[in-house]
């Protein structure tokens, strides 16, 4: 069976055609594929990048239907 990382790593490839570890390596957001330093604009952005590989820019673009919902 394997682990949570392979899981982790498998999902990430499939949606995302990397993993967060090779985002992490090349300093790019795992979404957008550009480079997450410039679009990581806050301590709670860079905070996220280093959890999930997603720049801040595209996580609040992933979540700003939710916000106006809300």
């Amino acid at each position: 069976m394997a682990n949570l990382q392979d899981l982790k790593d498998d999902l990430a490839k499939a949606a995302h055609g990397i993993t967060t570890k090779e985002a992490w390596e090349k300093g790019i957001c795992i979404e957008c594929k550009e480079p997450a330093a410039p679009k990581c604009h806050t301590s709670d952005g860079r905070g996220e990048y280093h959890i999930s590989g997603m720049c801040e820019e595209c996580w609040d673009a992933l979540f700003a239907d939710e916000d106006e919902e809300e």
